[in-house]
């Protein structure tokens, strides 16, 4: 699996990217796995964009970024966050990106 611009990336490609995610790491949930790609393919960036994008509500998305900007699994990095509307930015961290290259190598 190479990392294609989102344009070039069908849901078939991303669903694939989300699997080998949770393959390499199977603890993580199908949401964290999906927000790892989302990143990854600069889908979104933030968590009101994975939300809309992914038809996922934004308080369970918020919850998964709590998840996994947390110092035990430490796989996203957290570089704002709107205290009115809880909208949150964040990026891949060392750690998730190796998992990434790790789980897109093994395909």
């Amino acid at each position: 699996m190479s990392s294609a611009p989102e344009s070039e990336l069908t849901e078939d490609g991303f669903l694939e990217a989300v699997s080998a995610i949770r393959f390499i790491a199977p603890d993580l949930s199908p949401i964290g796995a999906a927000m790892l790609a989302a990143i990854h393919f600069d889908i979104a960036n933030d968590s009101r964009a994975f939300s809309l994008k992914l038809g996922v509500e934004h308080a369970l998305t918020l919850r998964e970024v709590t998840a996994l900007s947390s110092p035990e699994l430490g796989l996203l990095n957290i570089v704002s966050r709107s205290e009115r509307t809880q909208r949150t930015h964040f990026a891949l961290t060392d750690k998730s990106n190796q998992l990434i290259a790790r789980a897109f190598a093994s395909n």
